[in-house]
């Protein structure tokens, strides 16, 4: 009987490893390709960028976020998080003040919480990337 108890947990052992393992590597390899889309980031000329509103969306695994991009004056005048999915605490929203102050979609990440600020610049950047295509 205590054989049998023995295999049970063994096995349960190595199947929460083996998921902890897929999981783990899945993570990492999310974090690789937001840190890839980050670095991709290129410094936007606003002037090219006509007045309006833009939507863009990024997600991996455990983070998604789609934003609304406001632009007024060939400036960022307002971004609106429309949906985001990410660890409670983690939602990092302090970035959307930091890109309008600097005008830029790439900032400074939140401490703790950089995949989820990555995720919102690499959001703002499609959008106003996608406004210079339709002009």
């Amino acid at each position: 009987m205590l054989r049998k108890i023995g295999k049970v947990l063994a096995i349960i052992l190595v199947i929460i490893l083996c998921v902890l393992g897929l999981f783990w590597g899945r993570y990492q390899a999310m974090a690789k390709n937001v840190r890839h889309q980050y670095t991709n980031i290129k410094p936007l000329d606003m002037s090219q960028i006509p007045d309006g509103v833009y939507c863009g969306s990024f997600g991996d695994f455990l983070v998604f976020v789609k934003v609304e991009v406001k632009v007024a004056g060939h400036r960022i005048d307002q971004i609106k998080v429309l949906d985001q999915r990410s660890g409670p605490g983690y939602e990092a929203l302090e970035t959307v003040d930091k890109i309008i102050k600097d005008q830029s979609p790439k900032v400074d990440a939140v401490t703790g919480a950089s995949g989820s600020s990555m995720s919102i610049m690499i959001a703002v950047n499609r959008a106003l990337t996608e406004a210079t295509y339709k002009k």
